[in-house]
């Protein structure tokens, strides 16, 4: 984008701020905010409105004669349990340690820590919004999962969101070309989208908990991201930290 060129030219130190791939993130984090705001002020000047909301997204993806089922053919609901798998505790922690232990055996160890701090303060954020909200699950609808902790927000949507976000932002430093920047990106955020529509579709969240789970996913991994760039900016940080340390060459 020629505009984006020109001003990374005049101002040096915005150029790592307008990679398309950040602004990707930042554009998709500003999105969710507008449709969230959109349903908090429809619910400040129509009473229930968010609420009938969420029970009409339940109801329109269930069989009207049977709602024990999701509309469409019966394989669907194990399909759209396999996509709820990718955000859930045990495939994105099997993801993070495979990932961190190649970042150790690389000698990237910055990138492992922004990977931990991002997944592990991620974690604690989502756990203390449950704790203080303490929303019931939805009863709209059977729940075709076993779900116990409180709805809101959706942790599957925030963690997911969190994990796949800063993972594919990790391979985007590793990749030169725009186009495929923009690739891994997309679907990091694809993905994410999945897991939390898969909330909805089993019944176990409300919409709303899992569009706050994905504002407050994208909002933590992108500021962990600002933070790594601010230091980097400020000297603190080398600027390939996110990068493979090179080994010195022998003498």
């Amino acid at each position: 984008m020629p505009i984006l060129e020109k001003a990374s030219n005049q101002f040096p130190k915005l150029k790592v701020l307008l990679r398309k791939e950040i602004l990707i993130m930042t554009g998709t984090l500003f999105l969710l905010l507008f449709f969230w705001g959109g349903i908090e002020l429809r619910d400040l000047f129509i009473v229930d409105r968010a609420q009938q909301f969420d029970e009409w997204m339940l109801l329109s993806v269930r069989d009207a004669e049977n709602p024990q089922y999701l509309f469409g053919p019966h394989w669907v609901d194990e399909a759209v349990r396999d996509v709820t798998a990718l955000g859930g505790p045990a495939v994105l922690t099997f993801m993070v340690i495979v990932v961190l232990v190649y970042l150790l055996l690389q000698k990237s160890y910055r990138a492992a820590t922004l990977v931990l701090i991002a997944t592990a303060g991620g974690l604690l954020i989502s756990l203390l919004l449950k704790d203080f909200f303490l929303r019931d699950r939805p009863d709209i609808v059977p729940a075709l999962m076993v779900e116990t902790s409180p709805s809101f927000p959706s942790g599957h949507s925030m963690i997911s969101a969190i994990v796949y976000l800063t993972l594919g932002s990790l391979l985007t430093r590793l990749e030169t070309s725009p186009r495929i920047r923009i690739y891994i990106i997309s679907i990091a955020i694809f993905v994410a989208a999945l897991v939390g529509i898969s909330r909805v579709l089993l019944g176990v969240h409300y919409p709303t908990d899992v569009l706050v789970g994905w504002i407050a996913g994208f909002f933590w991994a992108s500021l962990c991201w600002f933070f790594m760039f601010a230091l980097q900016e400020q000297g603190v940080v080398e600027e390939n930290a996110l990068l493979p340390e090179e080994e010195p060459e022998p003498l």
